[in-house]
């Protein structure tokens, strides 16, 4: 927190991490629709901001054990298929839901299915994290074919 330019240097060198790759915005978005103005809800903007936003990319976060105890209680008691009702490929497309290419992918593949499992790292990261009272770094980055 005291050095937000040596980030990239402290997540290389992690032992525990986990991802949730382009699905971060969905996920926030479905446990919105699912609990507005829980903790689930607003996983993404909780926490102390120790790198700022920049462009597509949300700002990296540090939230306490308290906070991570907090959102593990909720989604614990939120299982996958509560988020199914939630999800409509051109509303996420309307409220620009990052990457904003969900009805073209539903062309292609499942985004909800990548959306649900990736969900579930979420779940299983945040529980760990809560079982041995860590808190939680939020780092977001672009990756090498151009997805954050």
């Amino acid at each position: 927190m005291a050095n937000p330019a040596s980030l990239p240097q402290h997540v290389g060198s992690a032992r525990v991490y986990s991802d949730v790759y382009r699905y971060w915005h969905a996920i926030q978005y479905l446990l919105a629709q699912h609990r507005p103005g829980s903790a689930a809800a607003s996983w993404l903007t909780m926490g102390t901001t120790v790198a700022p936003a920049s462009a597509d990319i949300p700002s990296a976060r540090v939230l306490s054990n308290v906070q991570v105890q907090e959102i593990d209680a909720e989604l614990r008691h939120i299982p996958p298929d509560d988020l199914i009702p939630h999800y409509d490929a051109p509303a996420l497309d309307a409220a620009r839901i990052y990457p904003v290419t969900w009805r073209a992918w539903e062309e292609d593949f499942d985004p909800l299915g990548q959306v649900l499992e990736h969900y579930s790292f979420l779940q299983q990261f945040a529980a760990r994290c809560a079982k041995a009272n860590a808190a939680v770094l939020l780092y977001f980055d672009r990756l090498a074919e151009g997805t954050v």
